[in-house]
């Protein structure tokens, strides 16, 4: 079981490997050094007492951080005995009427609903939250309720939905500067899902860049989440060895801090290690450890992975009948909480045992069951889809960073041309002077002839501009003409009641303009006088290419700007841009290559 970042508005919760907390100035200055990271378990419960002593003659903020503060002590370890605690806060912040408040307790309400396995409730209650936060102006907070509905919509299986949400968080957050902890979540949360549809090679890349923020901020819990995420991408690709060392080096640190929950993930996730190798006794025994925690303390859909790999077990074992009574409470489970992708392992194994017990006609109804909701959930179709959000994250990012690139280029170049300006000038400026001092020397020698010279010249230059003035005023008589000529037939147009149809005529003649092709065949004449074979180029390359790509694809050999480009072909800057992406795919170009370069290259 992959562990997810969760991130939330809560100020002073104790921060956990599956959980981001975000640490409001104002609140933390209140609460810092009251909570530290511990179970309930060890917890002083006359502190809870004293805190509800005070909660009772509190008002008001005060009152409701009072009881958050409660609710943070019990939600990791018995989130029901949390629950009371959270009704207060959202009852006194629905009274106060402060909306940041209430969307602070309304995602608290979120955390609960993920904390025991509610995903359909914390789903729609984030949605909430998230128009809550956007009606505020809050864009960070927006970020992290976006963030933990995605991780709300991954447990439901809603595995594309997650994607899209996850890229449309860390975009947010790449706008907004969030900070590197807030978008190393997003590198994590994105790496499990590329994980989950098994695209490994990228899911490690968002992890690796996760940890490398985390490594960089001393942050232990997290760096101990994200390698355990990682050893599970090794158990998928079989690296067995390795994902097991890893497991096993986190262990020791869930235990010192009673991380219960990971602690019972990297047993599970150890045994099925174990199981794979064949040592199904060891294998068994990490299991009924992860059982026993998971139910104690763990999500009740963490039970029902440790059940359900039980009797994946039995199953290997042959005791089917063992691994049906497993299987059966991990799908009562799976179903309950909605928790569609580990439903589908389920079905599988109900089929395995069931063709095991010879029941085959039950095997097939399981099977059947298992193909349907797996194509539905990890379907070719449902990953191709995913892996088309990643391709055009990635190709929209490569985009912008070479505009900064050829932005500083161009920064560079205007630097330098302006440093040759200024030698120049100074240059221009010392044979200025030595040419004005030999001027000088040689003027008193020959004065005379030159003041004949400049006479003469000042003579012809007089009847330079008289000419040049007639000119001048012949345009001006000829351009007052056309102009009186218009203002008549304006004023003609004015005085006729049908002039409605006339001006009508106008409009046509200008939207007959706009699309005269005969614009466009003037502008290829011309650019194939200049870019010779262009065309007959591209269609020898791509002939799959069409005309409309072509004047595309002219337009970028002249290197316009969008926006350029939309004038000319009248679209919008977004058609533009999804013009571009639809010649990406034609010409087969990777998110490394440039379309701009490719095109002034041809």
């Amino acid at each position: 079981m992959k562990t997810y970042k969760f991130l939330k508005d809560v100020q002073f919760l104790a921060k956990r490997n599956y959980v981001t907390l975000k640490v409001d100035k104002i609140w933390f200055v209140f609460i810092l050094g009251a909570l530290v990271v511990q179970g309930i378990q060890g917890q002083n419960q006359k502190k809870i007492d004293s805190i509800l002593s005070i909660a009772k003659t509190q008002t008001d903020t005060t009152q409701i951080m009072s009881y958050a503060e409660i609710w943070a002590e019990y939600i990791f370890k018995d989130p029901l005995a949390s629950k009371p605690y959270l009704d207060s806060t959202l009852v006194l912040a629905d009274r106060l009427g402060n909306k940041s408040f209430i969307a602070r307790t309304k995602n608290y309400l979120g955390v609960y609903y993920n904390m025991t396995s509610q995903y359909e409730k914390s789903d729609s209650v984030y949605d909430k939250v998230i128009e809550l936060y956007a009606k505020l102006g809050d864009s960070v907070m927006m970020s992290y309720a976006l963030n933990n509905k995605a991780n709300s919509l991954r447990s439901l299986g809603r595995l594309y939905e997650c994607l899209e949400v996850h890229m449309q968080t860390l975009k947010l957050k790449e706008a907004i500067n969030d900070t590197e902890e807030s978008i190393a979540a997003s590198y994590w949360n994105i790496g499990n899902i590329q994980g989950d549809i098994e695209n490994y090679d990228i899911s490690n890349e968002y992890y690796l860049k996760a940890k490398t923020i985390y490594e960089t901020l001393g942050n232990k819990d997290d760096l101990a989440s994200v390698n355990t995420n990682i050893a599970i991408n090794l158990k998928g690709q079989k690296q067995y060895e390795e994902a097991k060392h890893l497991l096993i080096d986190v262990v020791p640190y869930y235990k010192i801090n009673n991380y219960y929950n990971d602690l019972a993930g990297a047993f599970d996730n150890i045994g099925w290690i174990y199981a794979q190798q064949d040592s199904l006794d060891i294998a068994e025994n990490y299991y009924y450890k992860a059982l026993e925690i998971s139910r104690n303390y763990g999500e009740k859909s963490l039970v029902g992975l440790n059940l359900r790999h039980l009797g994946e077990l039995y199953n290997i074992k042959g005791e089917y009948r063992q691994a049906l009574r497993y299987m059966k409470q991990a799908l009562e489970i799976s179903e309950e909480t909605s928790t569609n992708k580990k439903k589908i392992g389920d079905l599988l194994e109900i089929s395995k045992a069931y063709a095991g017990l010879g029941r085959y006609k039950k095997a097939y109804e399981y099977h059947t069951s298992y193909h349907k909701l797996h194509d539905e959930i990890l379907g070719k179709e449902s990953v191709n889809r995913m892996n088309e959000i990643e391709v055009l994250y990635q190709t929209e990012k490569k985009e912008k960073e070479l505009i900064i690139k050829n932005n500083r280029i161009k920064l560079l170049e205007e630097r330098k041309q302006k440093a040759e300006n200024e030698k120049l000038f100074l240059l221009i400026s010392l044979l200025g002077t030595i040419a004005l001092a030999f001027a000088i020397f040689y003027g008193f020698r020959q004065r005379a002839k030159r003041n004949t010279i400049e006479r003469e010249k000042l003579n012809n230059n007089l009847r330079f501009k008289e000419k040049e003035l007639t000119t001048h005023a012949l345009h001006l008589a000829h351009k007052n003409e056309v102009l009186l000529d218009l203002k008549e037939q304006l004023k003609e147009l004015k005085a006729d009641s049908k002039n409605a149809r006339q001006y009508q005529s106008i409009i046509n003649n200008i939207n007959l303009d706009i699309n005269n092709d005969t614009n466009w065949e003037q502008f290829r004449s011309y650019f194939e006088d200049v870019h010779r074979d262009f065309n007959s180029k591209v269609m020898n390359t791509y002939p799959e290419v069409s005309n409309n790509d072509l004047r595309l694809m002219a337009l970028l050999k002249m290197n316009l700007s969008s926006k350029e480009i939309a004038n000319i072909l009248n679209i919008s800057v977004e058609g533009v841009k999804k013009a571009r992406y639809r010649l990406r795919k034609k010409l087969k170009l990777s998110t490394e290559d440039s379309l701009q370069e490719l095109v002034i290259d041809l």
